[in-house]
This record gives C-alpha cells, sequence and structure tokens, in this order.
C-alpha cells in the first residue's frame, strides 16, 4: 500500500492543515480513496462579523455558453452511456413528481416548438402547449425551452414529450401526497446510520451492527482539565456521518437542529409508525406515541449529550485514528476509538440544537426537555467564560476522520443565544445578544450548513416572544429581502436551480435545497406564491430536473444515485433510499471527478459522477439531507409519509 499511501498524501496533508475561518473538511481517506466534504456547500471568510460565503471561481468548464450545444439532445451528458433519444435525457422532470396544485414545468433541451402531456397506462394526451423561446444556461452549457403544464391537476402517472413525441421524459406522477415516501426514506435513513445498534432493516434488507461498540469505551486523544489523556469516555450512540464512520458534533447538532425545525414548523405531518422502522429501535419512545422523526432525532441528542463536558464544552468528533477500507463494515471496524478535539463554534451548535429540543420535546417527555435545557443553558456559560473563540486540534486527529475546523464563532453563538431567548423568555439572552453580538443583526445569512448557523438564529429569534420587536422587523425584512434575490436568479437560471454558476462546488445539491428552505422561511415572514414556487424548484432539482438527467437523492427516480461513496454501500452491498449526495462540483477534488474535468471539460452543472470513486460529487451525507426534510414536511401530509 505505500504507492497507495503517497497517492494520497498531497490530500491527507490538507485535511490537516486547516485555514483562517473554516478548514471545511470532512469524511475519509482510504480503501478505494479519500472522501469528504470540503465546504459542504460553503466557503467562508472566517470574519467574525460575516461569515459569509465568498465567490470564487469554480473552474469546470467556460460557464459562459459559448460553445454549447444549440441543440442539447445531440449530446450525452458527461459519463452517460444513454442516447440522448432515450426517455429522460432531453425533457427534464421532477422524476418522483408533482403536486396537483403546484405550477409544474419541464426543461427541454431539444428543439421543437410544441409538446403534449400523456397518460402513461392509457396514452391520452391530456394536455398541451407552446414551448418557450430557447435560452443559453450558462451553468449546464445547454440551450434550453420550458414547457409549463400547470393544467395537469388529476392524480395520475404522466410522461411529457416533445414535437412528435420522439423525445419524452421519464414517466412522473401527480398526487397530492406525491413526496411521501421519499420523506419517509430520508427521514428512516438516519435511524439507518446508528452507531452501536444492530440493523435489521426488513424494508431494505440492510444488516449490520452492532456498529463500533468501543465507542462505549472511546479514549481520550488529549488530556484537559476534566480527563487525561487515554481515560475512557462513553461515547456510544449518534449516526455516522457521511461515507465514514466519524461521529461529528457539528454536522451532528446543525442536523438534528433542521429535523426539529420540520417539526416546529410542520408537526402535523409527522407521526408515531409512520416510518416503519426496524424492530428494537427507540422502543419506549414508541410506546409513547412520540413521532417517529423526533424519537430518531432523540438518539442524536443523547449522543450530543455524552460528548458535552462537565464545564459545558462540546468536543469535537469521535473516530478511529486510520480510514478503514472501503468494504469494511461497521462492525468489522475494530480499531480503537478516540475522542477528539473541542471548540467554541461546536458548543455553540450544541446550545443551539438543545434548546431547540427543550421546547419540541416538552409535551413528549418534559424530563428530557429539561435535561435538554439543562445541557444548553451549561454550553452558554463556557462560552459566555470563554468569550474568544477556540478550536483545538492535535497532531493526527485527521489521520482517519474529516476536520470540520473552523475558528470563528460568532455565528454560532447568536444562534445558542437565540434558541435559548426563544424557549425561555429570558432577558439576560437578548442581551448578551445586543452587547456581543449586534453586528450579527445586520448581516444577511447565508443557507444553514455546519459552517454557518446564522440562519437558524435570525429564524430563532423572529420567532421569539421576547424578541425586540424593532429587531424583529428587521430581521424579517432582511429575510424577505433576499429572498427576493433568490427568486430573481431562480428564474434566471434554465433549470430553475438557486445556484449560480460559481456555486456548483462541494455540496451543491445540499446548498440549492438550503436555499429553498430561506425561502419557505421567508414565505412565513411574508406569503408570496413566488417564495414557494422556488422552493419547490429546487426539490424538482434534487429530483431529476437536472442537466445530468440525476436525481441526487437514492431510491428517488428513474435515474438516482446507483453507487453513493459510502462504506455501507461498499460493504453491505444495500444501496440504502433517502441519501442525497453532493452532487456537481466544478472544483472537483477526488481523482476520478478530476479526471472528468481535464479530458471532457464538462460545464459547472454537468461535473458529477455516479461512482463510488467520486467522494467529491457522489458522497451523502446526514447534514445534505436535512433541509430536504424540513421542505418535504411543508409539502406532505402526513398520511402520505409512509414506505409501504
Amino acid at each position: 500500500m505505500a504507492d497507495e499511501s503517497e497517492r494520497w498524501a498531497s490530500r491527507r496533508a490538507l485535511l490537516a492543515a486547516g485555514a483562517s475561518g473554516v478548514a471545511a473538511l470532512a469524511g475519509c481517506p482510504g480503501g478505494s480513496g479519500p472522501t469528504g466534504t470540503p465546504g459542504d456547500g460553503e466557503r467562508t471568510t472566517g470574519s467574525d462579523e460575516s461569515e459569509t460565503p465568498t465567490e470564487s471561481s469554480s473552474g469546470g468548464g467556460s460557464g459562459d455558453g459559448e460553445g454549447a450545444a444549440t441543440d442539447a439532445a445531440e449530446t450525452d451528458a458527461p459519463g452517460s452511456d444513454i442516447g440522448p433519444r432515450e426517455p429522460g435525457q432531453a425533457v427534464l422532470v421532477d422524476q418522483v413528481g408533482y403536486r396537483p396544485e403546484d405550477r409544474k414545468e419541464a426543461v427541454v433541451r431539444a428543439d421543437g416548438s410544441t409538446f403534449a402531456v400523456t397518460d402513461a397506462d392509457s396514452g391520452e394526451t391530456v394536455a398541451s402547449g407552446e414551448l418557450s423561446e430557447p435560452t443559453a444556461d450558462d451553468a449546464s452549457g445547454d440551450t434550453v425551452r420550458h414547457a409549463a403544464f400547470d393544467g395537469v391537476t388529476e392524480s395520475g402517472t404522466y410522461r411529457l414529450a416533445v414535437g412528435d413525441g420522439a423525445v419524452a421524459s421519464h414517466e412522473f406522477a401527480v398526487g397530492a401526497g406525491v413526496y411521501g415516501r421519499t420523506l419517509a426514506e430520508i427521514c428512516r435513513r438516519y435511524t439507518l446510520r446508528r452507531a452501536d445498534i444492530r440493523i435489521e432493516d426488513p424494508v431494505s434488507g440492510l444488516e449490520y451492527g452492532p456498529g463500533h461498540p468501543q465507542d462505549r469505551e472511546a479514549r481520550m486523544y488529549f488530556g484537559d482539565a476534566f480527563r487525561d489523556e487515554g481515560d475512557r469516555v462513553d461515547a456510544r450512540g449518534g449516526w455516522y456521518d457521511a461515507g465514514d464512520y466519524g461521529k461529528y458534533v457539528t454536522p451532528g447538532a446543525v442536523t438534528v437542529a433542521q429535523l426539529l425545525l420540520a417539526y416546529e414548523r410542520d408537526p402535523d405531518t409527522f407521526a408515531a409508525g409512520q416510518l416503519s422502522l426496524p424492530e428494537g429501535v427507540s422502543t419506549a419512545e414508541r410506546e409513547a406515541e412520540m413521532p417517529d422523526l423526533l424519537a430518531e432525532a432523540k438518539f442524536e441528542l443523547e449522543w450530543l449529550e455524552r460528548m458535552q463536558r462537565p464545564d459545558g464544552a462540546a468536543y469535537h468528533k469521535v473516530a478511529g485514528g486510520s480510514w478503514p477500507a472501503m468494504d469494511t463494515r461497521p462492525s468489522e471496524d475494530a480499531q480503537p476509538r478516540y475522542v477528539f478535539g473541542l471548540s467554541t463554534y461546536g458548543t455553540g451548535m450544541l446550545a443551539g440544537a438543545m434548546a431547540m429540543a427543550a421546547r419540541v420535546y416538552r409535551e413528549f417527555d418534559a424530563e428530557f426537555a429539561d435535561r435538554m435545557l439543562a445541557d444548553a443553558r451549561d454550553a452558554f456559560a463556557f462560552l459566555e467564560a470563554n468569550p474568544d473563540p477556540i478550536f483545538r486540534r492535535d497532531d493526527g486527529q485527521n489521520d482517519g476522520s474529516g476536520g470540520y475546523a473552523k475558528e470563528t464563532d460568532r455565528t454560532e453563538r447568536f444562534w445558542a443565544a437565540a434558541e435559548l431567548l426563544k424557549t425561555t423568555g429570558e432577558s439576560r439572552f437578548a442581551d448578551y445578544l445586543e452587547a456581543e453580538l449586534a453586528a450579527q443583526f445586520e448581516t444577511a445569512p447565508p443557507p444553514v450548513s455546519w459552517a454557518n448557523a446564522l440562519l437558524l438564529g435570525h429564524w430563532a429569534y423572529y420567532t421569539a416572544d421576547a424578541a425586540d420587536r424593532d429587531r424583529r422587523a428587521a430581521v424579517g425584512d432582511r429575510l424577505v429581502a433576499d429572498a427576493d434575490r433568490l427568486v430573481e436568479r431562480v428564474r434566471s437560471e434554465g433549470y430553475r436551480v438557486a445556484l449560480s454558476t460559481d456555486q456548483y462546488y462541494w455540496a451543491s445539491a445540499k446548498l440549492a435545497v438550503a436555499q429553498g428552505v430561506k425561502l419557505l422561511l421567508a414565505n412565513d415572514v411574508e406569503a408570496r406564491s413566488a417564495y414557494v414556487d422556488a422552493a419547490l424548484d429546487q426539490v424538482h432539482y434534487v429530483l431529476g430536473r437536472t442537466p445530468t438527467t440525476r436525481s441526487y437523492v437514492t431510491g428517488s427516480g428513474e435515474r438516482a444515485p446507483e453507487h453513493p461513496h459510502s462504506r455501507t454501500v461498499e460493504s453491505t452491498g444495500v444501496n440504502v433510499p433517502g441519501n442525497l449526495v453532493g452532487g456537481p462540483n466544478a472544483d472537483g477534488g477526488d481523482p476520478a471527478l478530476d479526471e472528468l474535468i481535464e479530458t471532457e471539460g464538462p460545464p459547472p452543472a454537468k461535473c458529477y459522477l455516479d461512482e463510488t470513486a467520486s467522494y467529491a460529487s457522489n458522497e451523502p451525507a446526514i447534514d445534505y439531507a436535512a433541509p430536504l426534510v424540513v421542505a418535504l414536511a411543508q409539502f406532505t401530509p402526513r398520511s402520505a409519509v409512509s414506505v409501504e
């Protein structure tokens, strides 16, 4: 393996290096190559005041439409072995479907002037119309037209064809509960990422475990005021983060927070028993009729609690000292596991998530809610006692796990204080925001990510009864103004995606959906159909209306990912549905994707490979799917959330 070690030496150096602001790296070198989530859809400046994404050239194509084919149906997407006249290659739709009353639009990259929608069973034409004028889409290099078919409102399965019908879409459904199965699969996928529990899932066929029982006695990688190096720590439970077996506080906290946000915004969508969870999982919670989503979130919250020091600070992660091979099952990775690092930004995230939990779980488990509030207060007390950012690094801590390093913590402190203000109504948290973090009120927050939680903080403040009226109004106005800009961007993009040409970087698919969630929050401030339509456009995008012709959610759509970069998939042979993969990444970052970019030069929106080796474009992660839960919760009735 000497050659393999040398091959990845520079990558490992990058993983360990860190940077000012964010060394935005996660994932897992080893086996068939390193994986990771650099940037996670965010590139941050490291500024204590804004921590907002910076503009950067994405590469991977001209980006200006020059050289684009005038009839994109004549060329296949990079890496595709499917001919352009196969269904779904030149007429792109949401491969899962549409709700009856929503705006419906297909993207057509073929010559033509008319379209028709036919019933997939009977062949009867149910709608027809004129295609829009052609327009150049810079991000994809395609020339596209649009087919609007809002009038198709009857439940059923359909296909949209252009001209004489030789060029057509994949089949798609129309129905009120069309996203129910996808939402259920995404939510239950968290259960199927559990560590230290035997998984025997009759729905997907996934079986393994218990994975990493040694986490019950994880070893301290360093010594601190409470433990010596080598001391044992109970760090059992929690979710595996991505394609690796690391468990990380920061993506874990921001993920569970978004699941709680989905429940807070749309509690009627969720119920006990709807996810068909495996036997023996969350038995007590199920007996208490706790909604399955909350039962699963509680499992992660309990792990986060174990990662908290007695003084309230949060350790950073639990992982092995080396990367397991790609074909290693969780139960086969027997290496010692360590508790690594500590950070104030992770402590702020832990406080924010637990303050949310104190509200959400009150009606189901008051004792647990009290515990969560006490933990949030402890974390906040540590932040107050340590006003400067802390991120602990020790040599070797990233040799078997991702970095997730960040040198600033203002946005996470804001989120923590705002959630505690909302939960408790205590003025001291409002006073802290004004005295220590007033500049954060003036910042337009980017979409939620592990690297920046300010939007969660703004939303908590906006919805807090104890918020200052003028501050609250200003926060709402800023969100609405940002949403207006997003709507304009979506309308200007040929595929109606909320990504500019230079935003096709690591986790671009997640970024698109997270932009959609921002639009939905803005709609709660000031109801506008344009916000909801544009948010749905992001759902349509990740479910298959893409330049690559792919859905980016495993198990959803005719062209869903078949080879995600995942150790559980590689070791068990089961491609579990409900994983959102990273999506197009014009920056490259793995050898397979780098070769595609170098040899074929695809435009940014087509820098994607459905290959196990492409961790830079085809790796799933827990935080990627989280905003999709928020979005689909708003668009799905409870009765439809099922995998049966």
